[in-house]
């Protein structure tokens, strides 16, 4: 396991991120660790991830595993990361390797194999609550497990609740995603997912979340971005993108940590950039 390590105050997680911290309550001076684990799904599909958590590890923490976009890497979303990372959640992000930017050989029909991919890593991130000597021993919240991705990650993650479901799942959040090609046979426990998607999406209509977001039996929410498209949201800087920030993060806080503050905060959390749909 190779780990590369780094440290950041928590005022520089959201530099260049105009606006209150999520939730709009001030960050205090926590520390978060940037490491890479290396993984794989057999010999030919390595997962190298990307691993965030607070330095100050106490008590247990929530995991968040996050797929990138066709042609992103995870390091795209650093910000975004950071911010869940800060709030308290171990999120893990893996490279896919016919996704993700610089890939030998790219391939969007790959995606079948992502959620399997994904699963992996799961595991491997689990299994550090019960790793001698790992800063996250002991400190994993194993029942307590949300998907996440943007755009063809979020059609993985899609994927995770319908045609690959994981059990272990208990939340998710959608970015600028939708069903294909994994359908809408949503299945096993009910788990309340959070949808996002920009109207000036040109690269996945705003269409591909509803398509997926109306036939969801559980509890959901839409954010609706009318000026949103299909990247600045989610990378940020940009207004959008901290409308983005504090409504998933307070969204995370509700659905893995049962903040029912948090749970209040969100149709608020987007400062008028956003309508939020909540059937949660």
């Amino acid at each position: 396991m190779v780990r590369l390590v780094r440290l950041f105050l928590v005022a520089a997680l959201v530099a260049g991120c105009a606006g209150d911290p999520p939730g709009g309550a001030a960050q205090s001076p926590e520390v978060v660790v940037e490491r890479t684990l290396q993984l794989a799904n057999g010999a030919d599909r390595p997962l190298p991830t990307l691993l965030l958590h607070p330095a100050a590890a106490t008590g247990r923490l929530p995991v968040v595993v996050f797929s990138h976009g066709y042609t992103r890497r995870p390091e795209d979303y650093l910000p975004l990361l950071r911010t869940w990372a800060a709030a308290g959640f171990v999120v893990a992000a893996p490279t896919y390797p016919h996704s993700a930017r610089g890939s030998r050989q790219l391939d969007d029909d790959d995606i079948v194999h992502q959620p399997a991919d994904a699963a992996v890593v799961l595991t491997a991130v689990l299994d550090l609550d019960t790793t001698a000597g790992d800063a996250l021993a002991g400190h994993v919240e194993r029942a307590k497990v949300a998907a996440a991705g943007h755009s063809l990650g979020g059609m993985t993650t899609v994927g995770m609740f319908t045609r690959h479901r994981d059990e272990r799942l208990t939340a998710g959040v959608v970015l600028a995603g939708g069903q294909w090609p994994f359908g809408v046979g949503y299945s096993g426990a009910p788990a309340p997912i959070l949808f996002v998607h920009g109207r000036q999406d040109t690269v996945v209509k705003f269409a591909g979340s509803t398509e997926a977001y109306d036939p969801l039996p559980w509890p959901k929410a839409l954010l609706d971005l009318p000026n949103g498209d299909h990247l600045d949201p989610y990378l940020g800087p940009g207004r959008d993108f901290t409308a983005v920030a504090a409504v998933t993060t307070d969204f995370l806080r509700w659905a893995l940590r049962g903040d029912a503050q948090a749970r209040a905060r969100m149709a608020g959390d987007s400062g008028g950039r956003a309508t939020l749909e909540d059937r949660l």
